[in-house]
């Protein structure tokens, strides 16, 4: 089921803490699912999912960043911890692709 993909917890606790960034795309009666920064310009996809044309379509200049299920499997804390460690990683990313 769409709702028990681990991005919903993950966004729901980003926005519990006010973490200002950090959203979540639901596309397609909820079959996609994602979470993204606008700054930096990043997308988080879970690798279990599809790929999708509308990551190009609405994501075309970010960053994909894969998590796995181990990245998601001990819950939205520590998932929430690891997408703000790679938000750090990456403060400095511009899209580079002409």
């Amino acid at each position: 089921m769409a709702s028990d993909h681990p991005f919903h917890a993950v966004a729901a606790l980003a926005a519990a803490r006010g973490t200002p960034d950090l959203q979540i795309k639901v596309e397609r009666g909820g079959d996609y699912v994602r979470l993204y920064s606008t700054d930096p310009a990043l997308f988080f996809k879970h690798r279990d999912d599809p790929s999708d044309s509308f990551d190009r379509e609405a994501f075309g200049q970010s960053k994909r960043i894969l998590l796995s299920a181990d990245d998601c499997d001990a819950g939205p804390e520590a998932t929430l911890a690891l997408i703000e460690t790679l938000l750090e990683k990456f403060a400095d990313y511009t899209f580079q692709r002409p």
